[in-house]
């Protein structure tokens, strides 16, 4: 095992940026394809309150597009909108087939809308494009890399799955800050974790039990 195996050391709190240095150095200076997927949506996710690119995050605050007739707002004669209420949205977590989700849709009335919405009265959107608006993140494969960390992961797989998890929460308290976020549900990341993490647990103890009725000695950490 080589020297930079045993010195690298992983921060308290560590950055996206730390967490792929730290992989490289017990990884032989290489991140592993399924890793370098994960860590790649984890970072496409983390920037998207930071970059200048269009993404569906910046659609939602984008006051433009605010039904301020709905939110007693209105728009200055220099083009700024003056609103203080803010439209109502619900999160919504999910894990389908292709990773972890965060989902947002508006309200008409007290009713979610899942479809495309343009100038409805009782709507505080002016356009809800479901194609461009409802999916605000993707991190892709994170069941699987989740499922893998408790097959076989190490200490850099667990630190990605923990990030992830606290990139997710910084978007969520971006959005509550800036609309009215009125719903908020799903299967969270840390959710998903402890359900593996239960399962797995599951899983050693049935092996365990199998090894004494053979009389195998049972190996503990």
């Amino acid at each position: 095992m080589s020297s930079s195996h045993n010195k690298a050391q992983l921060p308290t709190n560590p950055t996206l940026k730390e967490i792929n240095w730290y992989k490289k150095q017990i990884n032989w200076g290489e991140l592993p394809p399924f890793y370098h997927l994960v860590a790649s949506s984890v970072s496409e996710s983390e920037g998207i309150l930071d970059h200048g690119f269009d993404n569906a995050v910046k659609r939602l605050i984008d006051p433009r597009n605010w039904n301020l007739d709905m939110l007693d707002g209105y728009e200055t004669q220099f083009g700024e909108i003056i609103c203080d209420n803010k439209p109502r949205i619900a999160l919504h977590q999910i894990f389908t087939d292709r990773g972890f989700e965060l989902w947002a849709l508006p309200f008409a009335k007290d009713t979610a809308i899942d479809r495309y919405v343009k100038d409805n009265r009782f709507m505080e959107f002016k356009v809800w494009d479901p194609l461009t608006m409802k999916h605000l993140i993707r991190i892709n494969q994170l069941h699987k890399y989740i499922g893998f960390y408790f097959e076989r992961g190490d200490k850099a797989d667990k630190a990605l799955i923990l990030h992830a998890h606290k990139v997710v929460h910084k978007i969520i308290c971006f959005l509550q800050q800036e609309l009215n976020v009125v719903k908020l549900d799903g299967v969270t990341i840390k959710d998903f974790y402890q359900l593996c993490e239960k399962d797995s647990r599951a899983c050693n103890d049935e092996i365990d039990i199998a090894k004494i009725m053979l009389g195998q000695p049972i190996n503990k950490e």
